[in-house]
């Protein structure tokens, strides 16, 4: 999915439910110029951004992202598909199944170099366990730097982001418990 066809949906879908950008961001926790910018295709935005507009626009994430399907309870290296939202320099490999009242999404998230996430907050727990490279989570302000075998657990309603510091590729596995990032099931 290109990020015209990301900024497009958002745009249809807040219109369709005849909300403000000013609504959504309060409702979503994002702000309005981000949200001006992500319909406009001026910036990227991430699943977790893309989970908690859909959840204020009460639809369900896979109708912003398209996000591969996991039917089969096993996953193996090479075989799954990776993929990205827009221009955003993620590749993701989902890890985790979809069944009916599944509560756990995981990922294998691959970052380069420099990148940053912006700053969110969401529903759920989130754990995140290094594979390779140099990363650093802020969690509420506080700096985690974690290198490869380096791990981190907490409550993910904590204002958090983050950063690729290493001069290398960074893969992290993580791990949610946030509704919004399963698909087939409206954001709860």
């Amino acid at each position: 999915m290109t990020v015209e066809q990301i900024g497009e949906r958002l745009r249809r879908y807040r219109r369709a439910s005849h909300k403000t950008l000013n609504q959504v961001a309060a409702e979503s926790g994002l702000t309005a110029s981000f949200l001006s910018q992500a319909e406009r295709n001026l910036t990227g935005v991430s699943i977790s951004s893309l989970a908690r507009i859909a959840k204020s626009l009460g639809i369900p994430l896979n109708t912003l992202f398209d996000q591969p399907a996991q039917p089969q309870p096993d996953s193996h290296q090479g075989q799954r598909v990776r993929y990205s939202v827009g221009s955003q320099p993620l590749v993701y490999e989902r890890l985790s199944s979809n069944f009916p009242g599944n509560l756990v999404n995981a990922m294998k998230m691959t970052m380069a170099v420099g990148y940053q996430s912006e700053l969110i907050s969401h529903e759920g727990a989130e754990f995140t366990y290094v594979l390779c490279g140099q990363i650093v989570y802020v969690i509420e302000g506080h700096n985690y730097p974690l290198g490869p075998g380096g791990s981190v657990h907490f409550d993910s309603t904590k204002p958090h982001s983050i950063a690729n510091v290493g001069d290398d590729v960074a893969e992290v596995l993580v791990v949610t418990t946030m509704g919004g990032l399963l698909d087939d099931h409206p954001a709860a």
